[in-house]
């Protein structure tokens, strides 16, 4: 075997190596007549079709998949959901150095699916249940309450009118 072409480096000008099975051949040859290699560039590509082809399949299986999973939250109606999110333990807050109020507490799902919250509607109500005031403060990190949970929040409410306050 050490008197072949390839391993004394003797190739001639009108001859090429086989990129498959290391035979030299005609440099103007399609096809391999050793092992059948195409020797064109499109040829060489062509056992690699198959995973290819797989890998494209596969990925457009995932990506329908995680479309079917994980749906767009901002197309989606929540307001049949909005009853089984209830606020308890809600609680005012003044700070003393700053003006600013907070409202914190617990939101607690009642239903049987995790619901994260993008917002929160804040009703300020008077001593005779009439509504005064009603926001929607800006959430810092959205959240997700788990079913049959709590989960604790804590919103700045600023700029809120003083309950002591006349209109």
């Amino acid at each position: 075997m050490a008197d072949s072409p390839v391993e004394n480096g003797d190739v001639s000008q009108g001859s090429k190596v086989c990129p498959l099975c290391a035979e030299t051949i005609k440099s103007a040859a399609k096809v391999c007549p050793f092992c059948h290699a195409s020797q064109t560039r499109l040829g060489q590509w062509v056992p690699l079709l198959p995973v290819g082809v797989s890998i494209l399949i596969a990925l457009a299986f995932v990506g329908v998949v995680g479309v079917r999973m994980f749906p767009h939250w901002e197309d989606r109606d929540f307001d049949p959901y909005r009853a089984q999110l209830v606020a308890v333990r809600t609680s005012l807050e003044r700070d003393s150095a700053k003006p600013a109020t907070w409202l914190s507490g617990y939101l607690t799902n009642t239903g049987n699916y995790p619901l994260r919250v993008l917002e929160l509607e804040v009703r300020l109500l008077d001593r005779e249940g009439k509504l005064m005031d009603a926001r929607q403060p800006r959430i810092a990190e959205t959240f997700v309450v788990q079913p049959h949970q709590d989960q604790a929040f804590r919103v700045r409410l600023d700029p809120l009118c003083s309950p002591t306050s006349t209109p």
